[in-house]
């Protein structure tokens, strides 16, 4: 052996002990990991956790609303990308903004078809799961309305089987199983699965926030979703924020952690909220932004008692900062109602349909009838997400994020024209007007925001 391969061989066992060395200093017990996120079952007090960075001061949590891609499509007649461009418009998204944390506040799928026949939703939340352990991105979401629409759901349905919808059970167990997804079921919440709280702790296990998600409950006797949370889920929800309250501060306590609660469909405070904080036009000092163009839940309570409603519960708890909620793709407004931030999402899919109205349902066109472009002509596209700031303090920020401000070729990849649209539906001969006809805004061209 020559000398100088000698010598090459001492320097690069030279070179691996020192790595090994560093890596025992990095390791000693001394110098701590640092901490992302953890699920509810590998945490010591049984709740997700998301952890604000050590060298930051705050943690960024992105949310998405509707991005609903829609197992047949249909969409695509009015303006729609479809699915795989909602993938990938999500993907540039997250990318663009890099969050701490994100959530989807429900309707991931338009889960809908024929009877328990329906084709199955998984492969779509499979894409979900699959999207977000390749970005390496801790995310949590909410049902919907359409995710596991008990309309459609087979008890008898698998995981493998192409037509029959699983149950939400199910597939909370099946995304709970993807490594950055962070989704359970506590089951002291006796209506829904989905229902969880995931906490927001600094590095050192302080606990900043709390952040309760909520099902979209299916009610057996009327075939159809509740709009607000149910009396169970809003006791459930009471009975949480007392406990890790009590956790956190002890019993003797005077205060409480301080929460945020995400729900799909819109409570009656948000429209009593707009109403008052726009004003006819003239806002007061409680808007901050946004636009409601559809939506009335005014009678969303119907008779539940006042002590069984989440908002009334929430105020008086003292707990509850926000509420975010979506489900109507046109609107994105955020105000204060009576000290707490109300903040309809951003639409955040190219799959569905979005400031376009249309009357009828169908697969064909000629079950489109009285196509109005009117709302996207005149307010434009505002897709994107709602960023939530929230510091090692408790303050928190909530702001619009536009995705055609964030993703660099945004125009390119996702720019809809509408105008085309429009007159491809007119020209169509299996069109037929009814009563309605193919509507612009202003008689003007939809145009890109500069």
């Amino acid at each position: 052996m020559t000398i100088k391969k000698l010598t090459s061989i001492l320097l690069a066992i030279v070179f691996a002990l020192s790595l090994c060395a560093v890596f025992v200093a990095c390791n000693d017990g001394e110098t701590p990991i640092e901490k992302t996120f953890v699920k509810a079952q590998d945490s010591a007090d049984g709740y997700a956790t998301v952890y604000i960075p050590s060298d930051e001061d705050d943690i960024d949590i992105l949310v998405l609303s509707d991005p609903q891609v829609d197992l047949t499509e249909k969409y695509k007649f009015v303006g729609s990308l479809g699915n795989d461009a909602t993938f990938d418009f999500i993907e540039d998204l997250v990318t663009s903004t890099d969050p701490d944390f994100v959530v989807i506040n429900g309707a991931l799928v338009m889960a809908d078809g024929f009877s328990v026949f329906a084709p199955s939703q998984v492969p779509m939340f499979t894409r979900y799961g699959e999207l977000f352990d390749k970005l390496e991105q801790p995310w949590a979401f909410t049902f919907g309305n359409h995710d596991c629409d008990g309309s459609y759901a087979n008890e008898n349905a698998t995981l493998t089987d192409s037509i029959g919808q699983i149950t939400k059970s199910k597939m909370v167990e099946y995304m709970a199983s993807f490594e950055y997804c962070l989704i359970n079921s506590d089951e002291n919440c006796q209506d829904g699965d989905g229902n969880y709280f995931v906490n927001v702790r600094t590095q050192d296990e302080t606990l900043v926030y709390t952040l309760c998600l909520f099902d979209c409950v299916y009610n057996e006797s009327t075939r159809s979703y509740n709009k607000v949370p149910t009396a169970n889920q809003v006791g459930w929800y009471k009975d949480t924020i007392n406990s890790i309250s009590n956790g956190e501060l002890g019993t003797d306590r005077t205060t409480v952690v301080k929460s945020m609660i995400f729900n799909h469909v819109g409570i009656p405070e948000f429209y009593t909220a707009w109403q008052e904080a726009w004003n006819d036009g003239n806002p007061t000092e409680n808007y901050y932004y946004g636009h409601r163009l559809q939506g009335n839940y005014t009678d969303n309570y119907g008779d539940m008692p006042e002590s069984e409603q989440i908002f009334s519960v929430a105020k008086e708890l003292g707990s509850t900062t926000a509420i975010f909620m979506c489900h109507h793709h046109d609107n994105d407004f955020s105000v204060n109602y009576q000290g707490i931030r109300l903040t309809f999402g951003q639409h955040s899919g190219v799959a569905h349909n979005y400031r376009t109205t249309h009357s009828g349902n169908g697969l064909t066109a000629s079950y489109w009838k009285g196509i109005n472009f009117k709302r996207v002509d005149n307010y434009g596209d505002e897709r994107g997400g709602t960023k939530i700031t929230v510091t090692k303090n408790g303050d928190y920020a909530v702001s619009q994020v536009f995705a055609r401000d964030v993703i660099a070729n945004y125009y390119d990849d996702y720019y809809i024209d509408y105008d085309a649209v429009a007159d491809e539906i007119e020209a169509n001969p299996n069109y037929e007007n009814g009563n309605g006809v193919v509507t612009r805004g202003k008689d003007r061209k939809w145009k890109k925001v500069a």
